[in-house]
């Protein structure tokens, strides 16, 4: 089988978290390798079996927004879940009615 091999992908370490990479990494683990190592900056991925290095990047990314979101949505969340518990449990922090 002829396989390409691709040159590492850079992602910035001021962008990219570890925690993204990894989660996009675990995406690709059944079509193929991903090994990550820290460089000067961020980290570097090498891939592996076939993994389309566009592919990859993309899962990076959506993976990197979905860890911004959460992160900027969970006070928010938080406070959506403790009036549904109240209103569902007939309490109110009204007085007077």
């Amino acid at each position: 089988m002829n396989e390409k091999k691709n040159s590492p992908l850079f992602f910035s370490g001021g962008i990219y978290s570890a925690e993204a990479l990894r989660l996009a990494a675990a995406v690709f683990s059944a079509r193929g390798g991903v090994r990550l190592t820290a460089a000067k900056g961020g980290t570097e991925a090498a891939l592996s079996g076939g993994i389309n290095p566009g592919e990859f990047a993309n899962e990076a990314l959506n993976q990197q927004c979905r860890i911004d979101l959460s992160a900027r949505n969970s006070r928010l969340s938080g406070i959506i879940v403790t009036k549904a518990l109240l209103s569902a449990s007939g309490s109110s922090k009204k007085g007077g009615k």
